[in-house]
């Protein structure tokens, strides 16, 4: 049973978004209606004057413009929603599209929507956290919370490896912020509006709720997907733009004398089937790949971010099955009585090692940490 504050926070806990969230978002769909205009009918030309066929609307014939918005509205998260199942890295493509089209059973459904989120949050973090790696600019400590009402702390490395959803949360606001202090703005952070971790940390608190109390009625379980599933929904909306990071993995490095080739399995989308393709390489991504080896018998996951790589490892691997035929996704759960935790995407079963060899990857991050140094050795 949760305690009396876990419960306390889960019933008070708002679904409404704070203010300025709503004056972004209202803004985000008005960029999108009117986009959707100039799809459908191009400008309208009146003698030397162009004019925009959503102010025509508006002026001429505004219940039409009114109907036309919320169509636009309904379409672009219907859109989204095709996006995340068919675009989306795999680790959150897999949970959200078994949510929208598997079992039909509200608590099934509930458990795959609980899955999505927790992936969405593990995702942002693990690669946030290597893009901020790469960043020479980033020589302070990492300021982090827990919460909307707690102070902000440095970040210490044993946050780097904490099971904490909020943690977690608290990791990307804190890189956001950090990020936004560059001079040039990392294509990645570029992808997250900086009021988004209050929204992960606020519909986090509904998660709390419903994943620590006793099992719930299928009543239940419906009446808390129709009121926390919008608010997700508005994320992945705000969010729809990680489609363009690409997860794989290395199969093989061909190296020449310009950089070369790689053939990589990419992670992407609902359907689990192995899915190769040849990538060319300049110099800088030969070698980052060519160093990127297995770890403890796991293959290191990637990102590619734009035109760079990122090693998402000791965050994300994968590993082929014994057919050879299927690769399971693995993602870092927790670190437990010396044992590195990952749970496999697919099927939600987890498998630990040992995480000697894992924690020692966490030394590229002592920049971001207050002790990392000394604990990143321990």
């Amino acid at each position: 049973m949760p305690s009396p504050s876990m419960k306390d926070s889960f019933e008070q806990e708002s679904l409404d978004p704070a203010e300025g969230i709503t004056r972004r978002r209202k803004t985000r769909d008005e960029e999108d209606y009117r986009e959707r205009c100039i799809d459908e009918f191009d400008m309208v030309i009146l003698g030397e004057e162009k004019i925009h066929p959503a102010d025509v609307l508006d002026n001429c014939a505004p219940e039409v413009a009114k109907r036309a918005r919320a169509d636009a509205f309904e379409q672009a998260r219907s859109a989204t929603e095709e996006i995340v199942c068919d675009q989306f890295p795999a680790t959150i493509a897999i949970p959200f599209h078994r949510f929208l089209e598997g079992n039909p059973q509200p608590m099934r459904r509930l458990h795959h929507m609980r899955d999505t989120w927790e992936a969405l949050i593990r995702f942002l973090s693990a690669v946030a956290l290597s893009q901020a790696a790469k960043l020479d600019s980033i020589q302070t400590p990492l300021l982090l919370r827990q919460s909307e009402s707690e102070n902000s702390r440095e970040c210490k490395m044993n946050d780097l490896y904490s099971d904490r959803l909020a943690i977690r949360i608290g990791i990307v606001e804190g890189l956001v912020k950090l990020a936004a202090s560059n001079e040039k703005l990392p294509y990645f952070f570029s992808l997250i509006p900086e009021d988004i971790p209050s929204e992960m940390r606020r519909l986090n608190v509904v998660r709390n709720g419903f994943s620590h109390e006793s099992a719930k009625s299928d009543v239940q379980a419906e009446k808390i997907i129709e009121e926390a599933y919008p608010v997700l929904r508005e994320v992945l909306v705000d969010l729809r733009e990680v489609r363009n990071i690409e997860l794989f993995r290395v199969e093989r490095i061909r190296p020449g004398s310009n950089g070369g080739s790689a053939e990589v399995e990419k992670f992407y989308g609902h359907a689990q089937s192995q899915r190769f393709t040849n990538w060319e390489l300049d110099l800088a991504g030969c070698n980052t790949l060519t160093f990127a080896g297995d770890v403890d018998g796991l293959h290191r996951v990637l990102a590619k971010v734009d035109s760079s790589y990122i090693d998402l490892s000791p965050f994300m691997y994968s590993i082929v099955d014994s057919t050879g035929y299927r690769t399971r996704l693995l993602e870092f759960k927790q670190y437990k009585r010396g044992k590195w935790v990952l749970e496999c995407v697919a099927d939600s079963c987890t498998e630990s090692f040992d995480g000697k060899a894992h924690k020692t990857l966490l030394s590229r991050f002592t920049t971001l940490t207050r002790d990392g140094s000394n604990n990143a050795q321990s």
